[in-house]
């Protein structure tokens, strides 16, 4: 009787409860434009988002990016080079350095037709058998006998080693870096003792080429790991489309059963998740108490380097800190959800009861459960726009070059100093013989950085508006169903009717709540960016807690701003009110029904994502222990992996969101009865003059009964 007492109440702060109206059928048909200002802002700011689009292609240049450019400037693949599409270094250990990042690889590179398929270092030596395997610079010819080839590689025309190497985004990466270091220091050695530098330095020299190989090193093995996971992608494409049916097969399964006995699937979700949640437990345990009897391998044990790059997935299968933390972390759910459950224990019979109903509302309205459809594609629309026009962008420019010194110890001449701008036409090498001229980036136009800050927020703004009608047309067709006695005379058409009200009328509304929604979004990136900053400039943590406070308050605030939209649309789709007015009414019943919604509303969100979880931990364990090879007579069948765990791995991800498609429309048909709900509750008293709509299960558990009234369920 408490749950009873609760919505009858009303607060003067949060306004009167609603009273009844004889002639309220649900969905108002007679509105009018909402938030015209707001649609012709956000129109404006489209075309905007064209002009920006149109300055990133008039002005961009994509193959800049995705072709090399060699030291020059000139691009791999194009025009003179259009046969040299790969860029080699001539010593790759000299961009093994982190600062390259800020001025860039102090090396010659040079377009080749192919890369490199054999070992070759200089000697100090001087035959036509090294001539004919030089690789120099485009200008230089190797067969020239007037210079010697000692002066070519010295001088840095031509590259004195080179090993066998492969295209890894065009640029000419040494096959096997780790079986190759040999022959790299034996070339380092030969020509460093062939140069009349002094033997100290020499050795100086050699000693920063040796540490920089560890850097290359660690490189290839996070390369090969990369590469790894492309190959199973490649081989095991079709098993993974196999675990996507499967996974929208069980997901659509699952929300059809609940159209039926909505109950059963609810508890049945319950009871599944703690089971997997203690197989979890039980099972990591297993493995971490397993592997501390056999061996003592854990990530304190490992080498800072194999700390770094232990990336392989298999080996994190072998560490028994990898299976004592999951086993931490499944325990705590495990606990964490037993509370939760017998606390709220005597709500669960409510929340059931209104899955229950937002079941038969699916049931009546299924073409609500392909509707997703709509908004996700037109977000990746969007999403595509954004990568494309951010792409153009970045590659608007001029050709920037830079002073490069040969040594670590700067150029050693006053005409240069390492990193200043040059010119390739005014550079002379005979004033600094220890520098190069070589191109290190393009430089973009002022106006860039605010175009991309532009289409960043362009991004938010077009995302939020298309989740926010996706939200108004799954609210109005579900409201559609909630106002009718009969439910057998749910409108035909329904989803249709709410999506041509939502496009006609309230497209002014959801630029509004979007807008809102996308300036938050904003700034929290923009104190991200500032976090960022901070962190390369000072190790003050009063600062940096400061930062952390505020964006941990901006996280808060978008999330209670997305709960009021979402509630502003479900009022909007119902009486056709603008943005500000529906949030008020939206807000002020919620806060007459606080206790509902903080107990009811939120025990039902938390029933719905355990059954999502149940779908996506159930898939993702069936997965592993059939990639694992622990399931007998399937591992002939599969491809061979060079990690198992990569299939498990994006098989579960998209699960999650596949089952998220699915779950979504039950979250939004939940929201929109619950407020429903508590109007009815307000307006009506289950008296013949103003029966409840709440169905005969709802009304059961809340005590509550229609007097002398006839409902259909």
């Amino acid at each position: 009787m408490r749950e009873a007492k609760v919505a009858d109440e009303t607060t003067p702060m949060f306004g009167e409860a609603i009273k009844y109206d004889p002639e309220f059928a649900g969905p108002l048909k007679n509105r009018s434009c909402t938030d015209i200002i707001c649609l012709l802002l956000f129109l404006a700011f489209l075309v905007g988002w064209g002009i920006v689009t149109g300055f990133a292609v008039y002005g961009g240049d994509p193959e800049r990016l995705l072709y090399p450019t060699d030291s020059e400037g000139r691009v791999c693949g194009r025009g003179e080079f259009v046969n040299k599409t790969y860029l080699l270094f001539f010593d790759l250990t000299r961009c093994a350095s982190p600062k390259v990042i800020a001025t860039g690889c102090p090396t010659p590179q040079v377009c080749v037709s192919k890369c490199p398929s054999e070992n070759w270092f200089y000697t100090g030596g001087e035959t036509e058998a090294d001539r004919t395997k030089l690789i120099c610079r485009d200008n230089v010819n190797p067969m020239d006998t007037s210079k010697n080839v000692k002066d070519l590689v010295i001088n840095g025309h031509c590259a004195f080693y080179y090993v066998e190497s492969r295209s890894f985004g065009r640029r000419c990466i040494p096959r096997d870096i780790t079986s190759n270091v040999g022959t790299i220091i034996d070339a380092l050695e030969a020509t460093y003792s062939s140069s009349s530098t002094s033997p100290v330095y020499r050795l100086e020299i050699l000693k920063k080429m040796v540490d920089a190989m560890n850097y290359v090193i660690r490189f290839a093995r996070l390369q090969k790991v990369a590469e790894g996971v492309f190959q199973d992608v490649q081989r095991g494409w079709w098993v993974l489309l196999v675990g996507f049916g499967v996974a929208m097969v069980i997901s659509f399964l699952w929300i059809l059963l609940l159209r039926f006995i909505s109950a059963f699937m609810i508890w049945f979700s319950i009871v599944a998740f703690l089971l997997l949640s203690g197989f979890g437990a039980y099972y990591t345990l297993n493995k971490y108490l397993t592997l501390r009897g056999t061996s003592n391998a854990t990530f304190s044990d490992m080498s800072e380097m194999e700390q770094e790059f232990s990336l392989e997935f298999s080996r994190y299968a072998e560490l028994e800190t990898t299976w004592l933390v999951l086993f931490i972390i499944t325990l705590v759910i495990l606990v964490v959800c037993l509370f939760v459950l017998i606390f709220l224990r005597k709500r669960i019979a409510i929340a059931v009861a209104l899955i229950g109903q937002a079941s038969k509302a699916v049931g009546s309205i299924m073409s609500t459960l392909f509707f997703p459809l709509v908004p996700y594609i037109l977000q990746l629309i969007f999403l595509v726009l954004f990568c494309g026009v951010a792409v153009l962008l970045a590659s608007a420019g001029k050709a920037n070059y830079r002073i490069m010194c040969k040594s670590e110890a700067g150029c050693d001449c006053p005409a240069y100093k390492e990193n200043d701008t040059c010119s390739m036409e005014t550079f002379d090498a005979a004033l600094c013989p220890n520098a190069s001229c070589q191109f290190f980036d393009y430089v973009e136009d002022p106006k860039v950085p605010w175009f991309h800050a532009y289409n960043l927020f362009a991004l938010f703004w077009s995302m939020f508006f298309v989740s926010a009608f996706g939200e108004m047309v799954l609210a109005g067709a579900f409201a559609s169903w909630y106002w009718v006695f009969d439910k057998s005379k749910v409108p035909t058409f329904a989803l249709s009717m709410s999506l041509g009200r939502t496009l006609r009328y309230h497209t002014g509304t959801l630029a509004f709540g979007s807008l809102i929604i996308a300036i938050v979004r904003m700034i929290r990136v923009i104190l991200e960016y500032i976090d960022h900053k901070v962190k390369q400039k000072t190790d003050s943590k009063i600062i940096r807690a400061l930062l952390c406070c505020c964006r941990c308050c901006l996280w808060c605030l978008e999330k209670f701003l997305k709960f009021i939209n979402r509630n502003a649309y479900v009022y909007c789709a119902i009486y056709g009110k603008n943005f500000c007015v529906s949030a008020k009414n939206a807000f002020s019943l919620i806060m007459r029904n606080i206790v509902r919604v903080v107990v009811l509303d939120k025990v039902t969100d938390f029933l719905l994502f355990i059954g999502k979880m149940v779908v996506v931990g159930g898939i993702g364990v069936a997965s592993f222990f059939i990639f694992s090879g622990e399931v007998p007579g399937v591992g002939p069948h599969l491809p061979e992996m060079n990690y198992y765990l990569t299939p498990v791995i994006i098989i579960t991800i998209g699960t999650f969101f596949i089952a998220s498609a699915f779950f979504d429309v039950y979250a939004m048909a939940v929201d929109t009865l619950f407020l429903c709900f508590l109007e009815d509750c307000e307006r009506n008293d289950g008296s013949a003059e103003k029966p409840y709509f709440m169905s005969k299960d709802l009304m059961h558990i809340l005590n509550k009964k229609n007097k002398d009234v006839d409902k259909e369920d």
